[in-house]
């Protein structure tokens, strides 16, 4: 486990599947900044990102289910994984550097 990581380092192995398929879906590769770019984009709000971001960075992976399909996003590397502390670190910095 680490304790000090930026947003941009953070590699994600990122699987969409529509939902009730059991079909695997395309597979990307993406940074944290950049998945929490497009959720931004998106329009949810910073709570809802809050609630999904930190327990992806604290445990490595999270299901997420969006308008009628899901995704699983998974750190590349599981020794990334921060304590909560860390991970509210990681996300706050994200947001502080964020344009408006």
């Amino acid at each position: 486990m680490i304790t000090s990581l930026s947003a941009q380092a953070v590699k994600l192995r990122q699987r969409k599947t529509l939902s009730g398929s059991s079909v695997g879906g395309e597979e990307l590769l993406t940074t944290l900044s950049e998945k929490l770019d497009e959720l931004f984009g998106a329009g949810y709000e910073r709570d809802d990102i809050y609630g999904l971001v930190i327990p992806l960075l604290m445990q490595g992976k999270v299901r997420i289910d969006l308008d009628g399909r899901s995704e699983r996003l998974e750190m590349v590397d599981a020794e990334q994984r921060f304590p909560r502390s860390n991970a509210v670190e990681v996300f706050d910095n994200y947001f502080a550097a964020r344009p408006n």
